[in-house]
């Protein structure tokens, strides 16, 4: 079978990049002929498939003088925010990506074609291939894209009710996107996310070291409760705990967030080179916390728990569904409550006092298991493994079989 998939942003970096890396990665394993059309700039290079089977799009180029149209308006990389794109700005960037979509119709002829965001992107591979099966792949982002920004809906993305099929993260999420694009219900199927599993896996033997080791990873912005967080772990007052933050914060939260730590040498703020360097990383610390607003899935949860660490965690209606009940009363994983949110991703703020001594609650509850050296039930570690992408391609692969 002929595969295309289709991003528009780098294929790592971003939660839905990596999805789409782990995708095609996890499909060689079927045999499949596959082909990639994604955005790139600065030197960006992407080895998954070999070059004469990528269909790049630079940016900060002749052809596209901009960065990167990021999904999230804070990204980990230079981007430009399709709230601020001029009419002269998109008609550039659609007639650089239907250039590498024409050809790849042309030259590959796809039998089905993964689009992932339900976004520009996606209508304009409708436009294209308008007999070739097609998946929308949902993140969550283009939902909040959708909502800030109705103009370019309503111009750019008009079609997506004609897709064949919609992949979600959750049967949670089906509902937005019935409402917001006018797709059949029947058409989407509730998915999941899936981690690495050549990455992200336990230690052979798990140490512990003379601290308590706390670590955050994500986009370095208020979204994240990264502020909240800092808080938090300074009131705790323990001489053995450390907080790592794994991150390339802008220059703005860089310049908050040196603030937040100044004079607390218990914290380190670094940035990782790559998945592998992450997976490495995470099997050294304890206890992982994603204290965030607003998350599609929250893969990195999933993928810490596979590691071997406690999790501590913002009740993320996605990540808790697909968990499940066993995992979250075994108490690897802590649910704390969301504050009120407004504008998506933005917390109420006399929220706040409650929503910090909740997480303080979760924290102090995962560390006093770390001190007592308890260890993952067996039967939660295989419950975990199902979430690996290996798990995950399997189901994908079963439904394009039966749909080609």
């Amino acid at each position: 079978m002929k595969i295309l998939h289709v991003l528009a942003q780098l294929p790592t970096r971003t939660g839905s990049g990596v999805y789409y890396s782990n995708m095609i990665e996890e499909f060689k394993k079927y045999d499949h002929d596959q082909r990639a059309i994604f955005a790139y700039q600065d030197g960006y290079t992407w080895d998954i498939l070999d070059k004469e089977e990528q269909y790049g799009v630079e940016f900060k180029s002749e052809e596209l003088p901009f960065p990167i149209a990021g999904m999230s308006d804070v990204m980990p990389y230079e981007n430009t925010l399709y709230s601020q794109m001029t009419e002269v700005m998109i008609g550039v960037w659609k007639k650089a990506f239907r250039k590498r979509l024409e050809k790849a119709k042309e030259e590959f002829k796809p039998d089905i074609i993964f689009a992932h965001h339900l976004w520009i992107l996606t209508s304009l591979v409708r436009d294209i291939f308008p007999d070739t099966k097609i998946i929308g792949v949902c993140h969550n982002t283009d939902l909040r894209q959708a909502k800030m920004n109705p103009h370019l809906l309503n111009k750019h993305v008009n079609n997506l009710h004609e897709l064949d099929y919609v992949f979600s993260i959750s049967e949670q999420q089906k509902d937005e996107i019935v409402e917001i694009y006018n797709i059949d219900r029947e058409k989407i199927i509730a998915v999941g996310g899936g981690y690495n599993q050549k990455i992200f896996y336990p230690p052979r033997e798990k140490t512990y070291a003379d601290k308590v080791r706390l670590v955050f990873c994500a986009k370095i912005d208020p979204s994240k409760g990264i502020y909240e967080l800092i808080e938090v772990y300074k009131s705790l007052g323990l001489d053995d705990v450390t907080l790592d933050i794994i991150g390339s914060p802008n220059e703005e939260n860089k310049k908050k967030l040196e603030e937040y730590i100044q004079g607390d040498p218990t914290i380190r703020v670094y940035n990782v080179r790559d998945q592998v360097a992450l997976g490495d990383e995470l099997r050294e610390k304890d206890i992982f916390i994603m204290p965030s607003y607003y998350e599609g899935l929250g893969l990195m949860a999933i993928e810490s728990l596979a590691c071997g660490l406690y999790v501590v965690t913002t009740e993320i209606e996605a990540l808790m569904t697909l968990l499940g009940e066993e995992i979250k009363e075994s108490g690897v994983i802590k649910y704390v409550p969301l504050p009120r949110i407004y504008d998506t991703d933005k917390p109420v703020r006399e929220d706040l006092p409650e929503f910090k001594e909740n997480l303080k609650e979760a924290i102090l509850s995962q560390i006093e298991k770390i001190r007592k050296k308890e260890k993952f039930d067996e039967a939660i570690e295989d419950k975990i493994r199902d979430f690996s992408w290996e798990g995950l391609v399997h189901k994908m692969n079963n439904i394009i079989e039966s749909i080609v």
